[in-house]
């Protein structure tokens, strides 16, 4: 009888130990004067975890270090970003209108090509060689032109109603320049150039992205500031000193920057910049902050 006993309780803690071994805890009875018996192995994976804090968001952060920079500048400014990978978006008076300065251009651009896709037309020799010269070199002249083939204001304020930028006023008065906007409505128009279902056609799309891409060095300032290690960036700047406000200057700047994970769309307008250098240091704080923000928090699992 000793000797059965003993078998009994060595193959009870071989069980045992074989239980953990295959990654399950075996659950063990006793009644008084009993040999413990196996119950159902409970596999470990079945079993409670170490609760995971959920990540942190870095928006109400990221604003309220934008909203410190403005105060502490007193800079009268807005911007917004997006991330199209993430969904990660944050604001700063991203609703308040500016004057648009030539980053109007852009805009100028998009409706062209909208109003040349419903007709089924390609746009001509001259057209092209405005539209390169407007963005890439951000030629006033060929601005003009433009203005006039999309039909001024009404043809700028037509688009811009299917590109739905609901923010944005063309000025009626001829100055293209002294069209207001916001930020929030800027990115919504980076977002046109994005989407592969927006709007605009594949092909149209790449055109004004290469355009984009091609803007001369010295027009590269503002939202490029903001790329770490990017793949492409796309920019257009824009800067005029104000007649109406004591020649204080509008320095603003929208693009888009793709890096590995991120998708980054960006906007940043100001005025009442007391000089052309101030408002573009303004525009490059704002941006690197806001995206870089965003970026140092690691993506949320789905």
């Amino acid at each position: 009888m000793a000797n059965r006993g003993h078998r009994l309780r060595v193959a009870a803690a071989a069980a045992v130990v074989g239980g953990l071994l295959a990654g399950s805890y075996l659950l063990v009875e006793r009644r008084p004067g009993q040999v413990p018996t196996a119950a159902p192995v409970v596999p470990l994976a079945l079993l409670p975890g170490p609760s995971q804090a959920p990540l942190p968001d870095p928006v109400p952060a990221v604003r309220a270090a934008l909203a410190r920079y403005a105060a502490a500048r007193r800079a009268h400014t807005g911007i917004a970003v997006l991330d199209r990978v993430t969904g990660r978006a944050v604001g700063y008076e991203d609703g308040a209108r500016f004057p648009t300065a030539s980053v109007v251009k852009l805009d100028i651009l998009a409706t062209l090509l909208w109003q040349h896709q419903r007709t089924g037309r390609p746009l001509s020799a001259g057209q092209k060689h405005a539209a390169t010269e407007m963005i890439t070199e951000s030629d006033n002249e060929a601005a003009d032109a433009l203005w006039t083939e999309i039909g001024g204001a009404s043809g700028l304020a037509q688009a811009n109603r299917v590109f739905g930028l609901t923010r944005t006023t063309p000025n009626r008065a001829g100055y293209w320049g002294l069209t207001t906007t916001t930020a929030a409505d800027q990115v919504r128009l980076l977002g046109v150039l994005a989407d592969p279902a927006g709007p605009l056609s594949a092909g149209s799309r790449g055109y004004a992205l290469g355009l984009l891409a091609r803007v001369r060095a010295g027009q590269r300032w503002g939202v490029p500031r903001a790329a770490a290690g990017p793949t492409a960036v796309y920019v257009k700047d824009g800067w005029l000193a104000s007649v109406t406000d004591r020649g204080r200057w509008i320095v603003n700047s929208v693009g888009r920057i793709i890096e590995p994970g991120h998708d980054w769309l960006v906007a940043v307008l100001s005025d009442h910049n007391p000089t052309e250098g101030g408002g573009i240091g303004t525009v490059e704080h704002l941006a690197t902050t806001a995206v870089a923000g965003l970026r140092a928090t690691p993506n949320p699992v789905s």
